[in-house]
């Protein structure tokens, strides 16, 4: 899946202090590939590639996660960035109902509202 920010139609950064949530749980990191391992107390795994710099970032992709800890810890930060979860053949997720506007067109008529880990996971089920 992708995490990206939007602004009038457009990709827009996200703050990269949102990504401390995550922090806390990476146990291992290969910076030349921009690599982040996530692993949560459930015994959850994640990986995160992301080029996160000082300021802001522009996204990053999660794949191989699991459905606890992962999906909790990637809900906080999209809450946090105010960013749109994009998964292959599903919905744009978001967070909050006034990011539709920000959407390119494309995106707005299918979007859904998810507000925790639980909400992706049951969003992931449907498609």
């Amino acid at each position: 899946m992708f995490v990206q920010g939007f602004d009038s139609g457009d990709a827009a950064p996200m703050p990269s202090a949102a990504f401390d949530v995550f922090r806390p749980h990476i146990d291992r990191i290969q910076p030349e590939h921009h690599f982040w391992h996530v692993r949560t107390p459930d015994d959850g795994e994640a990986d995160i590639y992301a080029n996160v710099t000082p300021g802001t970032f522009d996204s990053f992709m999660i794949s191989r996660f699991s459905d606890g800890g992962p999906l909790d810890l990637l809900a906080e930060f999209t809450i946090r960035a105010g960013a749109v979860i994009l998964a292959p053949g599903g919905p744009a997720m978001l967070t909050a109902r006034t990011q539709r506007e920000d959407l390119p067109d494309d995106f707005q008529r299918n979007a859904i509202v998810v507000r925790n880990g639980d909400d992706i996971r049951q969003a992931l089920r449907t498609f």
